[in-house]
């Protein structure tokens, strides 16, 4: 039965992000004639009605803690733990947030149009956040009164460890004195169970211990078998960086504090947190070394 619901959902899935698809892309072009930014800035908003839909769809419930720490002036930076997609659809229950993604999507026919439209900062992977065009544009969003959401640890974990954070990313925040609010996910239930290690990676699309990865089509089809998945998300104190940023002590320095930070309150709240582990396995900490 659970497999036929699975069906069922998917399939909505997939209507539902045709839809938006072409209502995002359509309402992008004709709002633009009051303005680029305008345009953006109305489609942003409709990603919070999206985040309700997706987690109607995949049976993701959220509480939210700290919502009060949110600045009530719009434009902040939102960094977090990275465990997929599930926690996206978390985010906007509390605010729209545009996303950080990779700069090969803005090339995509279609979907890199409904990314731009609703504020996305493409990033040159290569570059990371020191790449000019990425501040520039990260200014550029935060200035039309956009939040964007970024992972500093730049990829997926399950929950359990949090890896070092890639401190250029939070160089465009330094430079445009726009906050940046903390957030830390914790999943606590599959089914109304509590999670246990071997169900993490079927909720986090993230890698296996052993390196192994999971198809993104595969891990979201797998997803809507699961009845309910419960989470939390928790809102840190926001902080406004002030550093010297062409200074990579010191850009480190405040990426580490950020991390030790986010990392306390993972394990007060995260039973199988491990503060010291930072790395997949042996062979990602040697080839980090070497690099």
């Amino acid at each position: 039965m659970k497999y036929v619901i699975a069906a069922f959902r998917l399939l909505f899935f997939i209507v539902i992000t045709l839809i938006f698809t072409v209502l995002l892309y359509i309402s992008y072009y004709l709002l633009r004639i009051f303005g680029k930014n305008f345009s953006i800035r109305i489609n942003y908003k409709m990603t919070m009605f999206i985040g309700l839909l997706l987690r109607f769809l995949l049976g993701t419930r959220v509480k939210v803690y700290g919502k009060e720490k949110i600045p009530k002036k719009r434009g902040f930076l939102m960094a977090s733990n990275h465990l997929g997609y599930v926690e996206l659809m978390a985010l906007l229950k509390v605010v729209p947030v545009a996303f950080v993604a990779k700069d090969e999507i803005e090339k995509w026919p279609f979907i890199g149009a409904v990314a731009t439209a609703c504020g996305t900062v493409f990033v040159d992977r290569d570059k990371g956040g020191m790449s000019e065009v990425y501040i520039n544009k990260t200014s550029e969003v935060l200035k039309n009164r956009i939040n964007v959401w970024f992972a500093p640890e730049k990829t997926t974990t399950d929950g359990t460890w949090l890896r070092p954070f890639s401190s250029a990313l939070f160089v465009a925040s330094n430079r445009t004195k726009h906050p940046i609010v903390p957030v830390v996910f914790v999943l606590k239930k599959l089914n109304g169970k509590p999670v246990k290690k071997e169900d993490r990676v079927k909720i986090a699309w993230a890698l296996k211990d052993n390196g192994e990865a999971t198809p993104f089509f595969k891990h979201l089809t797998h997803f809507m078998t699961f009845g309910r998945v419960d989470l939390e998300m928790h809102i840190l104190d926001p902080i406004v960086a002030d550093y010297d940023d062409t200074d990579i002590e010191q850009r480190r320095a405040f990426s580490n504090k950020l991390h030790a930070k986010m990392s306390e309150k993972l394990a007060e709240l995260e039973p199988e947190f491990d503060k010291e582990r930072k790395f997949l396995n042996r062979e990602e900490a040697d080839k980090v070394d070497k690099e």
